[in-house]
């Protein structure tokens, strides 16, 4: 097996011990009538031939992965969906989070669909093989064999997510709530948050730079934490500020409020959803939502809720905008301290660990100097047309190298603007100041060799986790390796 830098790639992703079980000769109930086949393949060629349905088809034509076969199983079952309009289907009417969760278990919940090949493929694929040295195909189809294990064991961890029993299931959305808002009563985070000078004085900027803006105009502070957010708004002139919390730090913001003798401010304490607010339109809604990744905790979808229920016509959203941003990145020092560590630990091979650190980004602040690409933007949010769908994205990634080097991560980061009539932005990149955001490493599992004016090519996926609606499962493609991340 090909190794890299003394990495041994065979090793890093073998399948969990506990995932090693693959979809064997299951009974399986044809999707259309009554009849059973031995196994899930004979099923698939018994619904093509007598339905004419063919799955790697729809594969195609509707750039579907695992998640979304999962969902089309689910709403035929539901719904008794006939061959026919999924034949004249024109859009994926599937594509609802309802038909995540299945009624009962079944053999087509677990088969690896994203690894299905159409009779062409196999044509194509064939012809590809007659221009191969038997060690190319040799190595093709070991890469292929590693890739099919992380796609089973992705395959299986999201059924598990969904058919387990109460000690397993998915979290509610209230029990995800609780434990969000827990973690935002201690003053640690706060002071970890107040101490981000790029963050605070970002915010403190936009209001009072914009007095004129602000002035006489009523603001809502969305997750107000110690309530600095209502102090700029306050002293920007704002006519009423309303904030509201629904941690324990609120009891800290009243007092700081009282402590300064403001007397425009009212804090609530609550979850913004179910809360009815002293006055239903704000001119102005603020909030410090973003999380690492910019998405994670979710925090957006209450920021929609405030903005289609509480922003007066003609009001503004701070920030308005925010983009996400994904760069190459080769640092050897940080890929060995965090993955090819696990090969020898005190002479023992702990390899086996790597699937599971190769599958939790890194939050870290990154060497701007080991950066080997320009980035590219992969979301652009107008956060006033925005809607709950904003976690599922993908963008096709085109990564201009501008020196040499070993691509052994991706990195993302964020930027956040203020289009006032005094502009305000901020950037989360490693080109600036740090913040407590810092910068999310996506390792890749075979570094890359890459020389300047290379273009690394993939594709990054990103999707609201079925596990938590407060994190993401991210997939990313790149130099014909796909990998799999979950930041939660």
């Amino acid at each position: 097996m090909l190794t890299r830098k003394g990495f041994n790639i065979a090793n890093c992703f073998q399948p969990d011990s506990d995932e090693e079980d693959v979809v064997g000769e299951e009974p399986t109930t044809c999707l259309f009538c009554t009849e059973t086949c031995s196994c899930i393949e004979k099923a698939l060629e018994h619904i093509k031939k007598h339905h004419n349905v063919d799955f790697s088809y729809l594969r195609k034509k509707f750039h579907m992965d695992q998640y979304s076969f999962i969902k089309l199983i689910n709403c035929i079952r539901q719904e008794q969906i006939k061959p026919d309009k999924l034949l004249e289907a024109t859009e994926s009417f599937w594509e609802q989070e309802i038909y995540l969760k299945p009624k009962e278990y079944e053999a087509w919940l677990t088969y690896d669909y994203e690894n299905m090949e159409s009779e062409s493929d196999y044509k194509r694929n064939d012809v590809e093989n007659e221009n191969l040295s038997l060690n190319e195909i040799i190595k093709k189809q070991k890469d292929e064999l590693e890739q099919a294990a992380e796609h089973l064991a992705v395959m299986n961890r999201t059924i598990k997510r969904l058919l387990d029993k109460e000690d397993g299931k998915a979290k509610s959305v209230h029990q995800s709530d609780s434990h969000y808002f827990d973690s935002y009563s201690h003053f640690s985070i706060h002071h970890e948050m107040l101490s981000d000078t790029v963050r605070t004085n970002s915010y403190r900027d936009a209001l009072l730079k914009n007095k004129d803006f602000i002035k006489g105009r009523d603001v809502l502070d969305v997750g107000c934490g110690t309530a600095i957010l209502s102090i700029f708004a306050s002293q920007a002139g704002a006519k009423k500020v309303v904030g509201i919390d629904n941690s324990e730090i609120i009891y800290n913001a009243m007092g700081i409020v009282r402590k300064n003798n403001i007397d425009n401010i009212a804090l609530i304490k609550g979850r913004l959803e179910d809360t009815v607010l002293p006055q239903e339109k704000y001119d102005v809604i603020v909030s410090e939502w973003m999380g690492y990744f910019l998405l994670f905790e979710g925090m957006l979808d209450t920021i929609i809720y405030a903005r289609d229920n509480h922003l007066a016509s003609q009001g503004n959203l701070l920030p308005n905008r925010c983009t996400m941003s994904i760069v190459g990145y080769g640092d050897d020092g940080l890929f060995k301290q965090h993955i090819s560590f696990w090969n020898n630990v005190y002479d023992v091979d702990m390899s086996v660990m790597c699937n599971e650190v190769m599958r939790e980004p890194l939050i870290e602040i990154v060497d701007a100097k080991n950066i080997l690409t320009e980035p590219n933007c992969i979301a652009d949010l107008n956060l006033l047309t925005v809607d709950l769908n904003y976690s599922n994205f993908s963008h096709d990634l085109h990564l201009l190298c501008k020196k040499d080097g070993t691509l052994s991560a991706l990195v993302g980061y964020f930027d956040t603007y203020f289009d006032l009539p005094e502009p305000v932005m901020f950037t989360t990149s490693p080109f600036g100041k740090p913040t407590h955001w810092k910068q999310v490493v996506f390792f890749v599992g075979k570094p890359i060799q890459v020389r300047s004016g290379d273009i690394v090519k993939g594709r990054i996926r990103c999707s609201r986790s079925v596990k938590s609606n407060r994190s993401l499962e991210i997939v990313i493609e790149i130099d014909q390796q796909k990998y799999f991340y979950y930041l939660d």
